[in-house]
């Protein structure tokens, strides 16, 4: 291959370190070869706000084939939703689906601690059967009362609180006594100078690093599903608590999943995965991660974990679709078989329908004209002399999964505020948005701006406020 295209091989085809890239081309000494790729990644190169204990900002490369991946995802993860969402109607699946991915995040922690537990077992957790639990089996409760939380409290903020509450359901405890980590960390690693990496950070940088993590996750401008993956590393990294940063870490990312306008799915995403499954190689790319301060090797890898759940959660969905659709069919063809008699005295009717009319339409020719007699415009004298046209629940979400497949640059909330306000000669507010996706004020109007410049609404201004009107578009 020419010299010319081990950039992009390296980069596009294989997110490869400096190792593997050596080791592939079989050769030891690479300082020239390896600059040009870091050369040509730089093209490409986001400097987060988020810094190392040695002051340095951390990196996220994207480049062509990683941007792709993340498009994909993010819109995966919103078709997933959409799915999960349409399920919640009925009960029976909706309640299955719901307790089936509780059941694998705990199963994969209980993975991680080596706890031998069955699926009964966990459904006991989670259905609240369980009376009395093993000591050693706790941390699998405390992590579901966690879970709940991030589930019913989705819209809150990711701060300092937020992460004190999911710590206190970690310990069990009613209110904390403490909170960072107040003693070093004396593993021998963090006593090396020259290539030195941290197990953890230096107790006086705890906070400053955690207070920058959380307005990243607050303000940052990468993809949510890129800033879960970046918090799950950088709280692994900083070990911000004497225990349980890895769960914390993992409830984080997961907390900004379900805050990113996933709600209560972002917690079935059963990404304890993470926790006990290639936790060697995890553990490396996290070393390389410390190295180079370039996050990409982690996150390339995260989002091909999350590629998976995402096509399992789907086939999980439209199996289930399957299923309830099946057993609809099969309800009806048994009424049938059960009243043969209705049946034929349907048929018998019909056909008599075609010979004598009236006295088979006459009962309900009445009450038509008895409803036609209650909504006359007239007779009420009512101003409005027509009902609007509106999207029932099920349209609003096609033609909201139909616009966020066809304009990327639409957020989700933008898509399902759309999709419910799209009525011509209407005029929507900021305050509507606010009220209907949950969000805050400063988010509604650039929203409402962002979808004006999109060519969605004309923006005017009413006396004291803006608002938007729906243009017709093909």
């Amino acid at each position: 291959m020419a010299a010319t295209n081990i950039p992009v091989r390296f980069t596009e085809e294989k997110y490869a370190t400096k190792q593997e890239v050596a080791k592939e081309l079989n050769i030891h000494f690479i300082d020239s070869i390896w600059s040009t790729i870091l050369a040509y990644r730089s093209n490409f190169n986001r400097y987060l706000t988020l810094r190392t204990i040695e002051n340095n900002r951390l990196t996220f490369c994207s480049c062509p084939t990683v941007a792709d991946k993340v498009n994909i995802i993010e819109r995966k993860l919103n078709n997933s939703f959409i799915s999960y969402s349409k399920i919640v109607s009925n009960q029976r699946d909706y309640t299955y689906l719901r307790n089936y991915y509780l059941g694998e995040s705990l199963k994969g922690l209980a993975k991680e601690y080596d706890l031998d537990v069955t699926n009964e077992y966990l459904r006991t957790i989670i259905s609240g059967e369980l009376k009395e639990i093993n000591p050693s089996h706790k941390i699998l409760l405390n992590y579901y009362n966690a879970l709940l939380y991030i589930e019913n409290a989705y819209v809150n903020s990711i701060d300092e609180n937020f992460i004190a509450e999911i710590y206190c359901r970690l310990l069990d405890v009613e209110e904390l006594t403490s909170f960072y980590r107040t003693t070093e960390d004396k593993h021998p690693e963090n006593r090396v100078i020259i290539d030195r990496i941290y197990t953890a950070a230096p107790v006086s940088s705890i906070e400053p690093l955690m207070n920058t993590l959380f307005d990243f996750i607050k303000n940052g401008s990468v993809s949510f599903a890129v800033k879960a993956l970046v918090a799950y590393y950088y709280i692994n990294y900083v070990k911000p608590f004497p225990k349980h940063n890895d769960e914390i870490a993992l409830l984080t990312a997961k907390g900004i999943f379900a805050h990113n306008s996933l709600s209560s799915f972002g917690v079935l995403l059963p990404l304890e995965t993470l926790l006990c499954e290639n936790v060697e190689k995890i553990a490396k790319m996290f070393v390389e991660v410390q190295k180079t301060s370039d996050i990409t090797y982690f996150v390339n890898y995260g989002i091909s974990i999350i590629d998976s759940l995402c096509d399992e959660i789907a086939n999980h969905i439209a199996n289930l679709n399957a299923t309830s659709l099946k057993a609809d069919f099969f309800k009806e063809d048994e009424d049938a078989v059960l009243n043969p008699q209705e049946e034929s005295e349907v048929t018998e009717e019909t056909s008599q329908a075609e010979v004598i009319e009236e006295p088979v339409v006459e009962p309900v020719s009445k009450k038509v004209e008895t409803k036609k007699v209650k909504l006359t415009p007239v007779e009420q004298e009512i101003a409005v002399t027509y009902i609007p046209t509106v999207l029932d629940e099920k349209e609003a979400c096609r033609l909201e999964q139909h616009l966020l497949e066809l304009d990327p640059s639409l957020k989700k909330g933008e898509a399902k505020f759309y999709a419910r306000h799209c009525t011509l000669g209407k005029k929507y507010t900021i305050a509507q948005y606010k009220k209907a996706i949950g969000c805050v004020y400063e988010t509604a109007r650039t929203s409402m701006d962002h979808l004006a410049e999109l060519g969605y609404y004309r923006k005017e201004q009413l006396k004291n406020k803006y608002v938007y009107s729906p243009i017709p578009r093909k």
